[in-house]
């Protein structure tokens, strides 16, 4: 493959792609998957970008991070500002204007300063590589001696055997891109067996760290204290210590098998990390899910470590599929992930019928050929791929090409391929919880009129296809709860209104002058009973004037302090009033303090608010 040019030509992107693959062995991504026009080349040491392409018509900059050089390349023929990342550090190559050779040598530079944690005098660093001089056009890295600072690094004199030949078998011909992980693990393979007893103490700070990062110092602090850790003696420590030795167990160093790994990794976990050093679990965390499948261990064990995701599967899958699960197990997943189911006095008077209600209504909902809707997908959880690296940010050896995949639930799928874990899973919708709460609520709003619960609420702005559900969904209901009542009694109705006319004249017959009075007073009582109830229903909620002026004053953005306080009112008292008389509306507080602790209206429902007391 030749990817050169003669001196002075000009290097177009397809070029600069095949260049970049020999020489460094990276290659460049889409900034946004699916995108042609912008692309990222990574560290491999910290997954930082430090070059950026912008692919234009006519025109291709290559945006790199040059430290403090950027200035002065910046004034050099075919340079010019950074395209995408207005840094001081960066600069643009502009590939239809800058040589070849000066837009190789700018991004050599670039390369090497990312490669060594952004260090000026990167000639001195374990991470520089040489381009072969008038051989082929591969561009191999080659192999270098380590410098005369590096061989000051470590005083023979100091240094046991073992350590000097686990030093010496560093490859340096090796591309960082996996180099890094292989020498690690070449290196604490050497080293598995090793212990020692060194009476001083050097501290340790790195990123990423590995063997290759410490000093002779450093290298026996470290084995002195891992020794102690394998005595099950554990005393706190530079927490880069603790993340080479959580690598070692990763690439099953010092271990019987893979279950003794992740037993190890268990102990470690509880008593140095909970102990000593927390900020280490979230990673731990993480890297434990990924050991147990990597190195697929006991079901049992892997049901174990994804229990939380279990749990929250299981209740997407509910929701998905509620045709697999009872009436109860549906809504015990509507009271966990909504306010209204628990705080509607409706709902928790007749929580009976809800419970079957919210059943058939749900099933037909989801159904999406008969409404047009996919509700599920569109308000509630979406199936997607993650794509995540095995072992992120951990330094480890990929050794096996084939894992197996794993089904961790109905719902998570665990795919590897390239290094990577695909995993398929439900992801939350935003504003999930104001979706499922305002379907709730018209639910509660048509059962209120359909079976005569209490006064109505007024409806909330939801898809005509949704609110055709619902109604399917009750009627349905209806129709079902009677069927056994129809199935087990059958009349004559030939002369039902025969007979309804003779009960009647009996009654009335049977009936006292005294009695007939009575009922007809009953009977004006409910009909003026109905007529306050009226009244209530368009009675603004019941919220008095003074707690009028401080909503509509919130939702106005304009002053009530002095309001407040010349009527000696609390803020405080007039939310929690506001928030409880329109809780059976919202299912939810519509006021609540901000960071300031001032209060203000939930953003979600500012619009809902406005539409019933600012219009009309």
């Amino acid at each position: 493959m030749n990817v050169r040019a003669k001196k002075g030509d000009k290097m177009d992107s397809n070029q600069l792609f095949k260049y970049v693959y020999a020489k460094y062995g990276l290659k460049f991504k889409p900034a946004v998957p699916g995108s042609t026009s912008v692309y990222v080349l990574m560290s491999p040491v910290d997954s930082g970008y430090f070059a950026m392409l912008s692919r234009g018509q006519g025109q291709s900059i290559l945006d790199l991070k040059c430290g403090a050089m950027a200035a002065l390349i910046r004034d050099l023929p075919g340079f010019t500002d950074p395209m995408k990342i207005k840094a001081a550090d960066w600069v643009g190559a502009i590939l239809e204007k800058v040589s070849e050779d000066s837009l190789k040598k700018t991004l050599d530079f670039a390369f090497k300063l990312a490669m060594n944690g952004d260090e000026v005098n990167i000639a001195q660093n374990q991470y520089f590589y040489i381009a072969p001089d008038k051989v082929d056009d591969r561009y191999q890295a080659q192999a270098i001696k380590p410098s005369e600072n590096l061989r000051k690094k470590h005083n023979n004199s100091l240094v046991p055997d073992r350590i000097r030949k686990m030093l010496e078998i560093y490859d340096y011909s090796i591309l960082p891109s996996r180099g890094r992980a292989k020498n690690f693990y070449q290196q604490a393979m050497m080293m598995a067996d090793y212990d020692d007893d060194y009476p001083e103490f050097f501290a340790f700070k790195r990123f990423y760290p590995t063997y290759h990062d410490m000093n002779t110092g450093q290298l026996r602090s470290y084995f002195t204290w891992r020794s102690k850790i394998r005595q099950h003696v554990f005393e706190k420590t530079s927490t880069s210590y603790a993340f080479v030795y959580i690598y070692e167990l990763l690439n099953n160093i010092g271990v019987d098998d893979a279950q003794d790994g992740y037993e190890k990794l268990l102990e470690f976990e509880g008593k140095y990390v909970r102990q000593f050093d927390i900020s280490i679990d979230v990673y731990l965390q993480d890297w434990l899910k990924d050991y147990v499948l990597y190195y697929d261990l006991d079901e049992k064990i892997i049901k174990q470590r994804f229990a939380s995701e279990i749990k929250r599967d299981h209740d997407y899958e509910v929701l998905h599929h509620p045709e697999k699960f009872t009436a109860q197990e549906l809504a015990a997943v509507f009271a966990k992930k909504t306010t209204y189911w628990n705080s509607s006095k409706v709902i928790n008077k007749n929580e009976k019928l809800f419970v079957q209600l919210l059943r058939y209504v749900w099933l037909e909902l989801l159904d999406a050929k008969k409404y047009g809707i996919a509700y599920y997908s569109a308000f509630v959880g979406k199936p997607d791929i993650i794509e995540k690296p095995i072992f992120a940010g951990s330094v480890f050896y990929l050794r096996k090409q084939q894992v197996a995949d794993h089904q961790i639930d109905a719902v998570r799928k665990y795919y590897f391929y390239q290094g990577k874990w695909q995993i398929h899973c439900d992801q939350q919708i935003s504003r999930q919880r104001v979706n499922l709460n305002n379907f709730l609520h018209e639910l509660d709003r048509v059962a209120r009129t359909e079976f005569k619960l209490g006064r109505s609420i007024k409806p909330r702005f939801i898809d005509q296809a949704v609110l055709k559900a619902i109604n399917a969904g009750v009627a349905e209901y209806r129709i079902q709860e009677k069927k056994p009542q129809i199935d087990q009694i059958k009349i004559d109705f030939s002369d039902l209104d025969q007979i309804r006319a003779n009960a009647s004249k009996t009654r009335d017959s049977l009936l006292t002058d005294e009695e007939k009075q009575l009922e007809q007073a009953e009977a004006q009582e409910e009909v003026e009973k109905q007529a306050d109830e009226t009244v209530k229903v368009d009675n603004d909620y019941g919220l008095d004037e003074n707690e009028m002026f401080f909503l509509t004053a919130l939702l106005m953005q304009q002053p009530w302090q002095t309001y407040l306080k010349q009527h000696h009112l609390m803020a405080s008292i007039l939310m929690d009033n506001i928030n409880e008389k329109l809780f059976d509306e919202f299912g939810d507080v519509v006021l609540e303090n901000n960071e300031q602790d001032q209060p203000q209206v939930i953003t979600d429902y500012v619009d809902d608010l406005k539409d019933m007391f600012l219009k009309g």
